[in-house]
């Protein structure tokens, strides 16, 4: 993987860039002495992007910029890891972060940044040592210039938000401060000089474009991942490997590390195969079917889901090409147009994939349920009153879904005491309606009951002093294992909470069970205690929210039963990749293909 300067209309002229180093307040960032002469010398290669950073470049920031495909990402991963590896003690950590993910007409940079930190870092959550302030510890970070900011594709925030995005990286990071951006190249350019607006650029920011992959190093590779030269499967080759050092349309197109993966998927045969079922990589020289090098990367974008689900001898694949391209189409679908192209695919957010009254009713459908099978004892008709009741206050007090999983406990003396007062004031009011109104008794534990559960606190369980913890998404924990513990701590509160309100009725049900309504108060309260517990743990889990939403979108088959084991395999054969608890499209490129696939039949056969 290698660079040269970027184009100089680009970035800043040198001069400037040395001279804004000189003033940095406190001094220049770098040792002047090895600061690079002009552009020229940060033409490079592999990990010398992290000497380019720091030891080059006199403002240390640098705007990567190339194609799509290119490898920009990967680069930036090589970067982070060399930076980390170099970094002195009480030097700045470098933090990768996606920038698709930012609105900056709505939130400043620095915002935005400790939003995701916090979110992304469970350790950076908890308030800051008392000598930074009344802030947060990645706020702290912030201030104290102890991060290397990372930000990777601006080119995915939308069109008339990327010159704003430029401004407010400028205006944000304070002069000495040294940041990394990444980009296309004629989003760049675009974002430099909107139709709307003055023309802005980074600020003191030089940069570096990547280069085409070179053809020997593409032939070489096709070669070798087909068995090695003079094998009858590299042979299949020769038409295109004639054509890569040329201007034709295959020979453009193979120029990036994303196409040539393609190519090697679609056409090379894995172990265990051989080329005689596979299709002939010559057909990519056929510019009556591909006459440019966008055609050639559709249609490998397009051959891509059928060649990695196809049959191999001695596997079996549970899910057939086209339902996987159908599952695959849907999810990068609600990445793109739901939550507005992020490339993060969170198992805790796949409650954003249905309207949110739709996600009511199913709320309030779970928690009628709950009561009405409490009740069904005293009768039918009985347990119907009971469970429509339920559903109602389930669609009013669920509370939202957690933006973040739940992993743990930990103690909460706070929720104890606020727990314990809760408690007592419920039964308190039960108490004195009881004694004066039974019916006002069974309509206001009907009413507080699920609104006291569902506003304990932030993440404090009744009675329990405990809050639930989140993780930190980056970590080596991955997203099944994630659901894992979610899903215990679901069932956890669902207990915990029904041991509340059963506690807090046992003592008050001796006077409450006075007058006629005594038969049936007895089974409406008893029967609810379900539907309140449900509701509670809906309120502090994730895994409550995700289960309604995928099995109601099975249902409409849209998702496989299974869908975790789906996304494991997706992510074994290449289709997707993991980051921390979430996974990604192998490519933000295969995300947006996928986005724009024509629509799929949604009666597809159920796996």
């Amino acid at each position: 993987m290698a660079w040269t300067p970027a184009d100089p209309d680009l970035t800043e002229d040198w001069p400037r860039l040395r001279t804004t180093a000189a003033d940095c307040p406190g001094g220049p960032p770098g040792d002047p002495q090895g600061w690079a002469t002009g552009p020229g010398g940060l033409t490079g290669a592999g990990l010398e992007v992290a000497d380019a950073l720091l030891r080059r470049i006199p403002t240390r920031r640098l705007i990567v910029l190339g194609a799509p495909g290119s490898g920009k990402t990967m680069l930036l991963v090589r970067l982070l890891l060399a930076v980390a590896e170099e970094r002195a003690p009480g030097g700045a950590v470098p933090v990768l972060l996606p920038l698709a993910s930012w609105n900056p007409a709505s939130q400043d940079l620095q915002a935005w940044l400790v939003e995701r930190l916090a979110q992304d870092y469970a350790g950076l959550r908890g308030p800051a040592p008392a000598c930074a302030g009344s802030m947060n510890r990645a706020r702290a970070l912030l201030e104290h210039r102890l991060l290397l900011p990372i930000l990777d594709g601006l080119d995915e925030l939308p069109s008339t938000a990327r010159a704003m995005a430029l401004a407010e990286i400028s205006r944000a990071l304070p002069p000495g401060q040294a940041v990394v951006v990444s980009s296309r190249v004629d989003e760049y350019r675009q974002a430099q000089c909107p139709a709307a607006g003055v023309p802005v650029k980074l600020a003191g920011a030089a940069g570096i474009e990547l280069r085409p992959l070179a053809a020997g190093e593409t032939a070489a590779y096709l070669s070798r991942d087909a068995g090695g030269e003079h094998t009858v499967s590299a042979a299949r080759w020769e038409r295109v490997l004639a054509r890569l050092d040329s201007g034709t349309p295959v020979g453009q197109a193979l120029r990036t590390p994303l196409m040539v993966f393609l190519a090697r998927t679609v056409y090379n045969p894995r172990p265990g195969e051989t080329a005689a079922g596979l299709p002939d990589p010559a057909e990519l020289c056929d510019e009556d079917r591909l006459p440019t090098p966008a055609a050639v990367e559709r249609h490998l974008l397009e051959a891509f889901i059928p060649a990695a689900y196809r049959s191999r001898p001695g596997t079996s694949c549970r899910w057939s090409p086209q339902r996987a391209e159908h599952v695959l189409v849907f999810l990068a679908r609600h990445l793109q147009h739901t939550l507005q192209g992020t490339p993060d695919l969170a198992w805790w957010q796949l409650h954003e994939a249905v309207h949110r009254r739709l996600h009511q009713c199913l709320l309030a459908a779970s928690a009628a349920f709950a009561a009405g099978f409490g009740a069904l004892g005293a009768g039918l008709g009985t347990g119907m009153g009971i469970g429509l009741a339920a559903g109602f206050l389930g669609w009013r007090t669920g509370g939202q879904p957690r933006r973040l999983p739940a992993v743990a406990f930990q103690w909460s003396g706070t929720g104890f005491a606020l727990g314990l007062l809760w408690a007592f004031g419920f039964g308190l009011i039960l108490v004195l309606l009881a004694r004066s109104a039974p019916a006002l008794c069974l309509l206001g534990g009907l009413l507080l009951g699920p609104v006291i559960g569902a506003r304990l606190g932030h993440g404090v369980v009744a009675l329990a002093g405990q809050e639930t913890r989140s993780p930190d998404l980056t970590s080596a924990i991955g997203p099944a294992t994630l659901v894992h513990r979610d899903r215990r701590v679901f069932g956890r509160l669902t207990l915990e909470f029904g041991f509340g309100y059963g506690l807090v009725l046992a003592l008050a049900l001796p006077t409450l069970l006075n007058g006629a309504t005594t038969a049936l108060f007895r089974i409406a309260v008893l029967a609810l205690i379900p539907a309140f517990s449900v509701c509670g743990a809906f309120a502090y889990a994730a895994w409550g929210h995700f289960t309604l939403t995928r099995c109601y979108l099975t249902l409409r088959h849209r998702l496989p039963r299974d869908l975790m084991a789906f996304l494991a395999d997706a992510h074994q054969r290449g289709v997707l990749r993991q980051v921390g608890a979430v996974y990604q499209f192998r490519h933000i490129n295969l995300q947006h293909h996928l986005a724009r696939h024509p629509s799929v039949p949604l009666a597809m056969p159920p796996d």
